[in-house]
């Protein structure tokens, strides 16, 4: 049985229903999915002016309700191999912004640090609007899966190493966070080919510290299990 203050909500609900499909002439017939969309879908079916509404009305339609209580489930999920969902989750957000996040940028300086939150140096973000390299690396996180959106992030640095002269070799295989760092360092020491791809660059680190984070391992366990009950 439904607590006293719900029943009451289901009541003026199915009231302001009738008052709705009064005015619109209708003669429903309703479809319910979910538990408290069939105590609706009931209520209304038994509500006496709505009988006698249906008696008279000369429009038909079809009413589905729809339980909307799983849309917590779908907004808490781990859906996915999607590497930009995980950059955005993982790490911190940028000071005055709700869609982009702080990049530490130590890595490429000369600073000697074990402090990920170092102020000293100002952080990077994802936000790239003129660095098309970065641009299309970025819709490659966003709509390809993890392990090939961080062999996009490898080709897109041996590229721009390439084009800069430094002394980079292209490695097969797996990629991992700490081949993706030892290409970034080779950027370090040279401020022209720095400057050239800092967008791209801040978009490696950004993959780089996404992937070492503690929270990517849960974040994969948690995917995994939610795999798991929906087999």
């Amino acid at each position: 049985a439904l607590p006293a203050e719900l029943r009451t909500a289901v009541r003026a609900l199915v009231g302001d229903l009738d008052a709705l499909f009064t005015a619109l002439g209708l003669r429903e017939e309703s479809f319910a999915v979910g538990v408290l969309s069939r105590v609706v879908a009931a209520e209304l079916a038994s509500y006496a002016p709505a009988r006698n509404r249906r008696r008279m009305a000369t429009n038909k339609a079809s009413v589905v309700f729809v339980d909307r209580t799983l849309d917590l489930a779908g907004a808490v999920g781990h859906h996915g191999d999607n590497l930009a969902e995980k950059i955005l989750s993982v790490l911190p957000k940028l000071p005055g912004h709700k869609i982009d996040v702080m990049v530490n940028m130590v890595e490429l300086t000369a600073l000697q640090t074990t402090d990920e939150t170092c102020g000293i140096i100002a952080p990077g973000c994802l936000a790239q609007p003129n660095d098309p390299a970065a641009k299309a690396l970025w819709e490659s996180f966003m709509n390809l899966k993890q392990k090939e959106a961080v062999m996009e992030a490898r080709r897109h640095l041996v590229e721009a190493a390439s084009r800069e002269n430094l002394p980079i070799k292209m490695s097969m295989g797996r990629v991992t966070p700490e081949q993706l760092s030892s290409y970034i360092q080779l950027f370090r020491n040279n401020l022209k080919a720095l400057e050239n791809h800092c967008g791209l660059l801040q978009l490696v680190l950004a993959t780089v510290q996404t992937l070492k984070h503690p929270q990517t391992s849960k974040w994969d366990n948690f995917l995994a299990f939610e795999r798991l009950l929906l087999q």
